[in-house]
């Protein structure tokens, strides 16, 4: 079934294996990490392409410095990269790209497959990456967006181009306040950044459950969720339940960076504008509006996908938005079944979502039995629920 697929090839023999260049990493000035996952689909090759070459651009100039307004050429670029759906001239592109720029970044083939379908490799061996070098930082970026709202621009070389200088630039590197940093942080539907391309802290990745590990995991999380929404624990009155918001098969890889309760997320991008006039200026000038700060910061979703005074209304009928799986409920209950726990007090999630202190007690003291034990508090028993529902 092509709608829905794995978003990991059937055997790994594909991959090549990497030694993670141990004398690149030795060197004074050591290189930028960057896993790089090539799309080359059959039915948009050209749009395609056309990103490819503008993120190489990008790549080719450096680490954007926001701080001195211009490119740092000392370090050079360690690219990663796999090819989805490799054909001979999509390989062939990518090469001559390498070659073109070898000056600049360094090029290391970890896979090539003959589907576009294998979308969570590139991924797998960032993961593996990270596990052997804990302390290192590694940069993801892809030349096909996730899109919430539309998928007709799967392939915008401008929106490309723009997310991967930001994730590339010096101040969207981790620290201790924030292990991962992207362009858009959003918590709705899920908690992701926009166009799943982001920079990490190798010892937040290497946490994380191993990307096809997750998938499956997530299949199971989907079947308990839906479970949970008919006994009537969990509401869904922002969103309908969908395969991308549940995180089923491949979309599974969207969910993946955002999905420990360690995380600690920032964003650069400036939050004063929509995306089409942000877009449509010269990429420099863009660049020099961006700031790094910690997020949630702007909207709950990604603008076009969640209307938000329905929101604002529906974050008051406290009732019912205590249940919301896509607030607390669904986090919460993700947050065990993947990993064991909940985030600190200090985590984004209690400062963020509706009722986040009550949450905190009862997520650490009662699991995944949290709702229930929260209900109790407010006096409000499941069959009472009708009463809360949004018109």
């Amino acid at each position: 079934n092509s709608r829905y697929h794995s978003a990991f090839a059937s055997n790994h023999s594909a991959t090549l294996s990497h030694r993670f260049d141990e004398e690149a990493f030795s060197a004074s000035n050591p290189p930028i990490v960057v896993f790089y996952h090539i799309t080359y689909p059959l039915d948009e090759k050209e749009k395609a392409v056309t990103a490819i070459q503008a993120q190489f651009n990008v790549l080719s100039m450096g680490q954007y410095d926001n701080a001195a307004k211009s490119f740092d050429r000392e370090r050079k670029i360690l690219l990663y990269y796999t090819i989805a759906g490799g054909t001979t001239r999509g390989n062939e592109l990518v090469s001559q790209l390498c070659k073109k720029h070898s000056d600049r970044i360094i090029c290391k083939e970890i896979g090539m497959y003959d589907t576009e379908f294998a979308s969570g490799e590139t991924l797998r061996q960032l993961h593996t990456f990270c596990n052997a070098k804990p302390s290192s930082n590694a940069i993801y970026i892809t030349n096909q967006l996730a899109d919430l709202v539309t998928s007709d621009n799967r392939y915008d070389a401008t929106k490309i181009e723009a997310a991967t200088l930001a994730v590339v630039s010096k101040m969207c590197h981790p620290s201790e306040e924030c292990n991962v940093c992207g362009t858009e942080f959003f918590p709705l539907p899920f908690v992701h950044f926009a166009g799943n391309m982001f920079s990490t802290s190798c010892a937040y990745a290497k946490d994380l459950l191993p990307p096809e590990t997750h998938e499956r995991e997530m299949r199971s999380i989907a079947r308990e969720a839906f479970l949970a929404h008919l006994r009537k624990q969990t509401t869904t009155e922002l969103f309908r339940f969908t395969p991308r918001i549940l995180g089923l098969k491949q979309h599974s890889i969207e969910h993946w960076i955002g999905g420990h309760p360690e995380l600690k997320p920032c964003d650069v991008a400036p939050t004063t504008t929509t995306n089409g006039e942000r877009f449509d200026r010269p990429i420099l000038d863009r660049m020099r509006r961006y700031s790094l700060s910690p997020a949630p910061r702007r909207g709950s979703a990604p603008p076009g996908f969640l209307d938000e005074g329905k929101e604002s209304r529906f974050r008051l009928k406290r009732g019912i938005s205590f249940r919301e799986y896509y607030y607390l409920a669904g986090n919460v209950f993700r947050w065990h079944l993947l990993y064991g726990r909940v985030p600190d007090a200090s985590g984004w999630a209690w400062q963020w979502f509706p009722d986040g202190q009550l949450w905190e007690v009862a997520a650490r003291t009662m699991g995944v039995n949290a709702v229930d034990a929260i209900a109790k508090q407010l006096g409000i028993q499941s069959g009472d629920m009708e009463q809360f529902w949004v018109e």
